[in-house]
This record gives C-alpha cells, sequence and structure tokens, in this order.
C-alpha cells in the first residue's frame, strides 16, 4: 500500500468542516490580531507568516475531526444489489397496505407445511397457536426466543430496522439459555455468524407470526442490507410454489433461503439446504411452507 493511498483512505474519514466552526475561527483570529500597528517592513512580514501559519492550524483543525462510527448503523451494502432491488419492489407493493400492529397478548394461528428429514413420512401440516410474547400453546411449553413483539415499532428505513435486529439477536445470544429444550428455543441464532443469526431470527419471525405485508417489507429490507445475501431467481417451497428467495451462507457447506411470491412478494416459506457433502447433489433437510397465519381470541381457536 503505498502513501497516496494511505491518505486516500484517511481522507475519506475526514468530516466535512461545518461553516459555523470556521466562521468562529475566523472571527476569533480577527479579535486576536487587534488593530494593525505600525511595524517594519521586517516585522510586517514576520507578522503575515504568523497570521497564515495561524490559520492554516485553524483549517488543518477543522479538516481532521475524525468521524468515529456510528455502532447503530447497519454494514455498507451496494444500493444496486439484487437483494436491495428486490426488497424495494417488496416496499412499494406494500405502500398501500394498512399499518396494523398486535398487542403482546394477541394470540395468533398458524397453519404450515413441514418438511424434515427426520421423519419418516418426508411432509406433514402442522398447526400452532403462538402469542405475540413468544408465549405458545399449551402453556407449560417453553416460550420462542424469537419474540412478535419485535415488530413493535420496528423503523420502517432497512438500516434501522437492521440495527433493530441486530439488538434482539445479541440479547438472545447474550442470555443464559433455560434448561431443557434449548436447540428448539434458540435454533439457528446461538453458535453461528452474527448475520446468519439475524436472517434465521428473521425466518422464524415470518414463520411463527402473522406478520403484515408492510411489516415483511420491512424485514426484506434490513435482509437486504446483511453481508453475504443474495437472490435465487426460482425457489420451490415444501408445498411446491415457486418464488424468489433472498438466501445467507449459513456455512462453508449450508444455506439458509426465505422464499417470497414473486407478484405479491408475501412471504411463502423458508428452505435449509446442504450445498456441498461429499460431492453429492444439494439436499433440503428442513423446509417449512406457511399456509395460513390469523389473529384468534385464544389458543385452540380456528379463523
Amino acid at each position: 500500500m503505498d502513501e497516496l493511498e494511505l491518505v486516500g483512505r484517511r481522507y475519506e474519514r475526514i468530516a466535512a468542516p461545518r461553516p459555523q466552526v470556521i466562521e468562529s475561527g475566523h472571527t476569533r483570529l480577527l479579535d486576536a490580531i487587534g488593530p494593525a500597528p505600525r511595524h517594519s517592513a521586517k516585522g510586517r512580514i514576520a507578522l503575515r507568516l504568523a497570521v497564515a501559519a495561524t490559520a492554516v492550524v485553524a483549517l488543518v483543525a477543522a479538516l481532521t475531526t475524525v468521524r468515529e462510527p456510528d455502532p447503530t448503523t447497519a454494514p455498507a451494502v451496494p444500493a444496486g444489489s439484487p437483494a436491495v432491488r428486490l426488497a424495494e419492489r417488496a416496499r412499494t407493493v406494500a405502500r398501500s397496505e394498512p399499518l396494523v400492529t398486535m398487542g403482546p397478548h394477541q394470540w395468533i394461528y398458524v397453519r404450515s407445511m413441514q418438511r424434515d428429514t427426520k421423519v419418516r413420512s418426508g411432509r406433514r401440516v402442522v398447526e400452532s397457536w403462538i402469542r405475540m410474547d413468544g408465549r405458545r400453546h399449551p402453556a407449560d411449553r417453553l416460550p420462542l426466543a424469537v419474540r412478535g413483539t419485535v415488530l413493535t415499532g420496528l423503523p420502517e428505513a432497512p438500516g434501522a430496522a437492521l440495527a433493530r435486529l441486530y439488538a434482539e439477536v445479541d440479547r438472545i445470544r447474550a442470555r443464559p439459555q433455560p434448561k431443557g429444550r434449548v436447540t428448539e428455543y434458540a435454533a439457528g441464532i446461538i453458535g453461528v455468524p452474527r448475520d446468519a443469526a439475524v436472517f434465521d431470527f428473521v425466518t422464524r419471525l415470518l414463520d411463527a407470526y402473522d406478520v403484515t405485508p408492510r411489516s415483511q417489507a420491512t424485514l426484506y429490507g434490513a435482509l437486504s442490507r446483511l453481508p453475504g445475501v443474495e437472490v435465487l431467481p426460482d425457489v420451490p417451497d415444501t408445498a411446491g410454489r415457486h418464488g424468489v428467495a433472498f438466501s445467507i451462507a449459513t456455512s462453508d457447506a449450508s444455506r439458509l433461503e426465505l422464499i417470497l411470491d414473486p407478484r405479491t412478494y408475501r412471504y411463502l416459506g423458508s428452505r435449509d439446504v446442504i450445498t456441498r457433502d461429499h460431492g453429492r447433489n444439494e439436499e433440503i433437510i428442513y423446509g417449512v411452507a406457511r399456509l395460513s397465519a390469523r389473529p384468534v381470541a385464544r389458543p385452540g381457536e380456528r379463523p
């Protein structure tokens, strides 16, 4: 790396001088000089040099104020990336939808089709009831680590929404896990890279709750800013519906996919895919297709 490149990188971190700072420094400089006394030619030259040096020092001080990185901002992602464009299209379609919020005690009925290699039949339809605060039915089961209440007040700006999701994932990863079914409680969030944990958090949020189209679009915007997120143009979900998908590598040999309807951009489902296993073809180890999700008055009730 040569000196010019070092200077260039340093320059990128320099904040633009604020006009009020320059004006204030200029005023203080004139006040310090005061009325010009009579001097000899040499004295006048020395005075001019001193004033020039002082001005240079003030200018350098204003220009070399270094921007400190903002820990709440999202990583930089190219504005024209396929993931960002997909999220923007979803946001455009969702803008006509009403803004709906649900309280922490609202129950949600979810019907989904799951594909699990550990299940003999391969596919099964599952019904579940979950409250927005993560409580499930029956009440003696562990609550989900992924709570729907994170959707309340989620910023619409993609960078701010992603920062909020990072904070929620960090909270889950930092707190002690409950005894018992630990794997189910925080599966896919603990023990994986932080970016992949956020991606997994969003898929589980969409799987478990009745997320409105506008909130879905907000989540897509956040995912589009995650480093390493790509777009797959044609991916079938567990129910056989084809859609477009966000994807992220969860390891050197696996990826996670989040599938959307290609016209409405509504969430369809997700898949865990093994991408490399001793030369074998890709294998879907788990998939879920969300068939319906609706608010209900109480657990056990069907819409």
